[in-house]
């Protein structure tokens, strides 16, 4: 009788009629309300439970993002509130005062304002994003499609350039800066980040644009198109989730470096960022307050990057790592 009736129910919820091409089509119906759920809430709530393995890996999740999270909630709270509220533990919310003092006098501290370090920062980080980011597509699509000699030995020189610690890349690029004129200057600082980034970028693309289908074109060849605009037309779109994880990481090295900055730009008006943080803290007493606001002010921007490009990172980190 039950299957009788589910026979008559699906008889009325759908209808055939024929096509064009002598096929039948089937259209559902769409039901007037959704379907009940008669268990007891007990056993809905055991069916929805994870199991053994997963419940260990959310906790481990949730472990992880709070050991993450707590340090920003309390620099935050540190930065909003009175030095003297945070000493007992910020974590005391009863009687807190919120303020914002602590703001705008880290964006216009006598010894480094933060507001004009943050602009010397974005004139230093987004060329560096740029430039890098494009040469080392066309660096890493004929590395991925191409066969040419020393192909192998080229790209074993990357990794090592990629490999080699900063102070290394450092001391060879100080008197070539100083030699040329580009010493405490932006574009010297600009030409180093990118010199220093190319190595992985070209090595993290080149794994992406290994799973661009050849197909793709060789059928844009036959239709006549060049490689100029094979590589705009097919190359570029299909890099973009890459593209976009490559310039969230750059952006975030280049924005919180300290080593390069400190050791190619000397002049106060040229100091960045992370450069200026360290002087906040004062000679006689640390006012952790102001160090807090300059903190928050200084990570926010990678941050907000990441959140507004997250989708497209994912997907270029997880294409990249399984090509």
């Amino acid at each position: 009788m039950t299957d009788t009736q589910h026979t008559d129910d699906a008889s009325e919820s759908t209808a055939t009629t024929g096509r064009a091409d002598g096929g039948t089509r089937v259209r559902h119906d769409v039901p007037d309300s959704a379907p009940i759920d008669e268990r007891e809430i007990s056993a809905r709530l055991a069916g929805s439970m994870p199991s053994g393995p997963r419940a260990l890996r959310y906790a481990v999740a949730i472990g992880v993002a709070l050991l993450w999270l707590v340090p920003l909630i309390g620099l935050f709270m540190a930065s909003v509130r009175p030095l003297g509220e945070i000493t007992q533990g910020w974590w005391h919310l009863t009687g807190a005062t919120i303020t914002f003092d602590n703001y705008a006098r880290a964006l216009t501290y006598q010894s480094g304002p933060l507001g004009q370090a943050l602009f010397n920062t974005a004139i230093v980080t987004i060329p560096a994003v740029l430039v890098v980011t494009l040469l080392g597509t066309m660096v890493a699509y004929p590395f991925a499609r191409f066969d040419f000699p020393l192909k192998t030995g080229l790209f074993l020189l990357l990794i090592v350039v990629m490999a080699a610690p900063p102070e290394l890349v450092a001391m060879g690029n100080y008197n070539t800066l100083r030699n040329t004129g580009l010493f405490d200057t932006y574009m010297g600082l600009v030409l180093v980040h990118i010199g220093w980034g190319m190595g992985w970028v070209v090595m993290f693309l080149r794994n992406y644009l290994l799973g661009l289908p050849k197909e793709l074109e060789e059928a844009a060849r036959i239709d006549g198109a060049s490689r100029y605009q094979i590589f705009k037309s097919i190359v570029l779109p299909y890099s973009a989730p890459a593209l976009v994880s490559v310039a969230v990481i750059q952006f975030t090295w280049v924005w919180n470096s300290f080593f390069f900055p400190l050791v190619f730009m000397r002049s106060q008006e040229n100091q960045l960022a992370p450069q200026v943080l360290p002087l906040m803290k004062g000679r006689l007493q640390i006012d952790w307050g102001l160090v807090a606001a300059g903190s928050v002010l200084t990570m926010i921007v990678p941050i907000l990057l990441f959140v507004a490009l997250q989708r497209y990172y994912k997907q270029g980190m997880v294409a990249a790592v399984a090509d």
